[in-house]
């Protein structure tokens, strides 16, 4: 089994993998993945506005398209390099 969540539910996962571990007596896994931080350091997740889904029943086509087009200059660098299978040499074109 495998708990997946942000760098800041690690409590969450941890206490989630002993009561799993501790009931079943299956092995239990906790991976975390760093935060996706704007550049004015607010990040993004559901609990923050502005929340963009891959679903289009919770974010129509025209809403995702247009997130991407109007994020702030100082995100973009960092976002094609997390977003894209593009390499750093042409990002930094």
């Amino acid at each position: 089994l495998l708990q997946i969540g942000g760098s800041d539910q690690w409590g969450n996962i941890s206490s989630g993998m002993h009561l799993i571990h501790r009931m079943s007596k299956k092995e239990v896994y906790g991976l975390t993945l760093p935060l996706l931080i704007q550049s004015n350091g607010i990040k993004f997740g559901k609990t923050e506005s502005g929340t963009i889904w891959l679903d289009p029943k919770k974010t129509t086509p025209y809403k995702f398209y247009q997130f991407w087009m109007n994020i702030d200059d100082a995100n973009i660098y960092h976002f094609l390099k997390l977003f894209t299978f593009m390499g750093i040499d042409e990002i930094n074109e």
